[in-house]
């Protein structure tokens, strides 16, 4: 909403409020999904090891896993000691990498553009 007569917003960080909104959400989404992966192990057919930590070499066996929360993914630990990632969807670490970024630019706009209003007003 513009004041009568006035060409400039009155949420100059709208923008910005919005893009850190849209950064939360899959975040919350990722944080969730690596949350529950190991809740899941041992309640039903087929669900041990989580489906998280599926992607094992031959032979090997996934004994213990850990969520973490960022970036969301989960840590699986093999009977022979090696460790890998599984997790959260291919596109959601760098999905979080851009609008982190751009969060971060329009907020620095939004300054940027409040220091410049009340420069103009002195």
């Amino acid at each position: 909403m513009t004041e009568p007569g006035s060409a400039e917003p009155a949420l100059p960080g709208g923008t910005a409020i919005f893009a850190a909104v849209v950064t939360v959400v899959p975040c919350l989404f990722g944080v969730l999904l690596v949350g529950l992966a190991p809740d899941q192990v041992g309640s039903g057919t087929d669900s041990t090891p989580t489906h998280l930590c599926r992607d094992v070499p031959e032979g090997a066996r996934v004994e213990a896993q850990q969520g973490q929360s960022m970036p969301p993914r989960v840590r699986c630990r093999t009977t022979e000691g090696r460790e890998f990632s599984g997790g959260a969807p291919p596109r959601l670490n760098p999905t979080l990498a851009v609008t982190f970024a751009a969060t971060v630019a329009l907020a620095a706009d939004a300054f940027v553009q409040a220091d410049r209003r009340a420069a103009a007003r002195t």
